[in-house]
């Protein structure tokens, strides 16, 4: 008797285990995002945890499969139009206890434009059990790389006070390094008068050294007023706030070599478009307190460069020579005042100035004439490089929207790059 009812039980107990799968029950979604080139969120990976675990147990990547899944950047690089999804997903699965981990090639959060340039957003299918379908709408919580780690806080000097993220290297064990070289991003004009993550997530430029490995701190001012937009040369008054908001950003930096944090024998500064403009200006404030700047597709705080009509323009960089050898705005504790540039040591200072050839927001001629200027006063060690078409499409930047050359930038680490040129003097 005892045997039938044994018998009984593992027969009923097979049966259960051999037929369909309980349906899982999802507790959480989170999704593992970082920072895309171009105002996109990307999506790495995906967590699905399940109060029954038994439901997940089985699952591999051939159960699974992404909808509207495009790479980022405006066009396809090899084709030069619009971006398609992916013909392989790249999905990983793998398990730990009641928690599942799908992993694909990156993609962006907002999905896909489809007809009439409306955006189709993305879907995460599971063909083995509908409940572990995953759209934008079912995501319970985002982690996002880098960004999520910066310290955020506010300074005040000279007379305002800025919000800024800052990223800070550590080792192992979860500690902040210590005298570590650090860089200082220069919003561009779209990031003027928006928040402080706005601002940090319009480009890479937060977390471009942390993603190439490169030990090195990283700080971004969300810069509180409007953009100065062109020929803000002619605004006393512009040019003497693009001036403070650097003193501010200098003294707060002073703050971070008083307490160790980094090193002041190792400071760079690189920005794009107002910020490439915003660059020059800070260079020109402190020559003697960087080792190196990148100025990408600068603006023109310092003369009214863009209103040439041609590429070339003498008289620009005759304006610039002068320019150079006269002053700028400097807090002197009451006031910004007018203080004489140290032209030697700005012209000590290396710059290596990026641009593409076919940008009509902010023309090429201006870094032509920043660096035709510096070389006649003296500089040496500067370098230039003029992006063609190809090398744009190449990191999905179409000829309509060439200004994007920061995205190039803070992607190409390779030999003779800026990137790799910076990273050497660090």
């Amino acid at each position: 008797m005892k045997k039938l009812s044994f018998f009984v039980c593992a027969m009923c107990m097979a049966l259960v285990s051999c037929g369909a799968p309980e349906p899982a029950q999802v507790e959480s979604v989170v999704a593992y995002t970082r920072v895309g080139d171009i105002n996109n969120v990307m999506i790495d990976a995906i967590e699905i945890t399940v109060s029954n675990p038994r439901s997940i147990r089985g699952l591999k990547a051939e159960d699974f499969d992404l909808v509207n899944n495009i790479p980022d950047g405006f066009v396809d690089p090899a084709t030069g139009q619009a971006p398609v999804p992916y013909e392989d997903d790249g999905i990983v699965v793998t398990r730990s206890k009641n928690t599942l981990r799908i992993e694909a090639n990156s993609f962006n959060y907002r999905g896909r434009r489809g007809q009439n340039r409306q955006m189709e957003g993305w879907q995460l299918v599971c063909n083995a059990d509908p409940n572990l379908n995953v759209t934008t709408e079912q995501v319970t919580d985002t982690r996002l790389a880098v960004l999520d780690d910066c310290v955020k806080g506010s300074f005040t000097y000279a007379g305002i006070t800025r919000e800024y993220i800052l990223h800070l290297p550590k080792d192992a064990e979860g500690n902040v390094k210590k005298n570590v070289p650090l860089l200082v991003w220069q919003i561009g004009g779209g990031e003027y008068n928006r928040d402080l993550m706005t601002a940090a997530m319009a480009n890479r430029c937060m977390v471009s050294l942390p993603d190439a490995g490169v030990e090195c701190a990283t700080l971004m001012f969300a810069i509180a007023n409007p953009n100065y937009s062109y020929s803000a040369s002619l605004d006393p008054e512009r040019i003497k706030l693009v001036d403070r908001n650097n003193a501010l950003q200098m003294a707060f930096i002073d703050t971070l070599i008083a307490e160790g944090i980094v090193d002041g024998e190792r400071l760079f500064c690189a920005g794009a478009s107002s910020g490439g403009g915003c660059t020059m200006r800070f260079m020109m404030q402190f020559p003697d307190r960087f080792k190196a700047a990148v100025p990408c597709c600068a603006m023109d705080p310092i003369v009214p460069i863009h209103k040439a009509e041609q590429k070339y323009d003498g008289q620009f960089e005759d304006d610039l020579v002068k320019a150079f050898q006269d002053k700028v705005y400097k807090w002197n504790g009451e006031d910004m005042a007018l203080a004489p540039i140290d032209t030697e040591a700005f012209c000590r200072l290396p710059m290596f100035f990026v641009h593409a050839d076919s940008d009509t927001t902010c023309k090429v001629i201006s870094s032509h004439v920043y660096y035709g200027a510096r070389k006649r006063l003296g500089a040496q060690d500067d370098k230039i490089q003029i992006y063609d078409d190809a090398y744009m499409q190449k990191y999905g930047i179409s000829k309509m929207i060439s200004h994007f050359s920061w995205v190039p930038l803070l992607n190409d680490y390779s030999e003779g790059t800026a990137m790799d040129w910076m990273v050497k003097q660090m």
